[in-house]
């Protein structure tokens, strides 16, 4: 059967789906320690748990370190909600008075796992996790004394200087005439960036440089999904909605688009998921209740 194809780009129905993420949690809790203190402390154990869910290759502990240095002062916007698990220890879910050395708070907590993952991307952490970014460094007025955090910033955004690089590698200079300056730039794109310390440089123009759409969809470009088999255009939305409430497979989706092939209807989507099996599985036993066609690539 000839197969004609008319894509029908759906920007206005191109979704992404907040996705939500459990950590459990053991924390210990010293006699004198108050409870705010041990779930701060449960808080930034879960934010990283979850970090290597979604990076999926182990952070050495340093740059995981260095990264939750981060993530730490951002933890209110990335935990939504917690539960104490009963049974965990008794003496960890009362009050401070009640609470006894050796005791552990044991917490179910509810993570953002859609902002941590962009918070993660724009720190460069998504697209370094396996081998490190080459880049230039060109200083200019900088006195040595003032580039010891350069280390733990390369290290935090998985970056290796190099003295001189090919046209694909990106070049930081950095100034200091009382204020940082940094100007970031690769070919014909840049980004600058002004601020009294280097760290807030530093964020501010790798989150430029890892927030193009370029290299978003070159870094994460995600499984491609595609169900054939409607007779109409609604299919592929109902089954989009329906795939919405798989937060255990999908952690990221957008539907790219809907085509139509031969006298069906096709939908086509791109999936970050946790585990390709699952969501394997998931899609199949979907499909064949609909008595629709599945790839996935």
């Amino acid at each position: 059967m000839q197969r004609s194809v008319f894509c029908l780009w759906l920007i206005l129905f191109c979704w992404v789906t907040p996705v939500m993420a459990d950590q459990r949690v053991v924390v210990p809790v010293d006699g004198g320690e108050g409870q705010p203190s041990a779930l701060d402390r449960g808080f930034d154990a879960a934010l990283a748990q979850e970090v290597q869910v979604l990076v999926g290759t182990p952070l050495a502990p340093s740059r995981l370190k260095a990264v939750m240095s981060v993530l730490g002062t951002e933890r209110n916007a990335l935990i939504r909600g917690y539960s104490e698990v009963a049974g965990g220890s008794a003496n960890a879910t009362a009050t401070d008075a009640n609470a006894t050395s050796g005791a552990s708070l044991v917490l179910d907590v509810r993570i953002h796992a859609e902002g941590l993952k962009t918070r993660l991307r724009e720190l460069g952490v998504m697209f370094t996790a396996a081998a490190p970014l080459p880049y230039v460094l060109e200083l200019s007025g900088v006195e040595p004394s003032r580039t010891k955090r350069l280390g733990a910033l390369q290290e935090l955004s998985g970056l290796k200087p190099l003295p001189v690089g090919a046209a694909d590698v990106p070049v930081l200079k950095l100034s200091q005439m009382g204020a940082w300056t940094g100007v970031l730039s690769l070919g014909e794109w840049n980004a600058t960036h002004s601020a009294k310390t280097l760290d807030e440089v530093w964020l501010a123009v790798w989150k430029s440089y890892f927030s193009r759409p370029g290299i978003l969809a070159k870094g994460e470009s995600g499984l491609l999904v595609r169900v054939s088999g409607w007779l109409s255009s609604m299919g592929p939305m109902e089954f989009d909605r329906l795939m919405d409430s798989w937060s255990d497979e999908i952690q990221h989706k957008t539907l790219v688009g809907v085509e139509m092939d031969g006298p069906g209807m096709v939908g086509v989507w791109r999936v970050q998921t946790r585990s390709r099996d699952a969501l394997a599985r998931r899609l199949g036993d979907a499909a064949k209740a609909q008595g629709l066609t599945l790839e996935i690539r």
